[in-house]
């Protein structure tokens, strides 16, 4: 809501409830001066001002009808904050996320001693070879990926 009309619904309010100014600015803790200012229209005040004056008033000021631009906003706002929750929650994509590091790491880590070995020992892999060094990685990670889940259910179990 903006001046005049946000001015004008504090002092509706205020006279409704059949409070003085200075009433009010003892329940809401702020300056009689601002008080005066923002029923009259001449400022706009915080949103941290505007919420500790409604609530004093003992006003919702979601009941209150919004402007469309407001709704759209609080529209994409909860969308957002929705779609962030569920991506936090999707435990298939943390368990994609671990699967695939667990690989890497594993296949860093073979292709590492095979590359080694060839240097220390002048060997030649063929075809065969380095498929295993990539079958190997693939098997360590699906074997890790089940073990992490089985002891992570372990502990959920534990701690129910």
């Amino acid at each position: 809501m903006k001046q005049p009309e946000l001015g004008q619904k504090i002092l509706e309010l205020r006279n409704k409830k059949g409070l003085t100014q200075e009433q009010l600015v003892e329940k809401c803790n702020i300056n009689v001066r601002t008080l005066q200012r923002i029923e009259s229209g001449e400022v706009n005040p915080r949103n941290f001002t505007v919420k500790i004056i409604f609530d004093a008033l003992e006003y919702d000021i979601n009941n209150e009808t919004v402007n469309p631009r407001h709704q759209k906003l609080i529209y994409f706002k909860d969308s957002i904050a929705r779609l962030y929750k569920q991506i936090q929650n999707e435990i298939p994509m943390k368990n994609s996320k671990n699967f695939f590091y667990n690989y890497f790491l594993a296949t860093g880590i073979v292709w590492f001693f095979c590359a080694l070995s060839i240097v220390l020992f002048k060997l030649n892999f063929q075809v065969k070879e380095i498929l295993l060094t990539i079958i190997i990685p693939l098997a360590f990670s699906i074997f890790r990926q089940f073990t992490k889940n089985e002891s992570s259910q372990l502990a959920d179990k534990k701690e129910d």
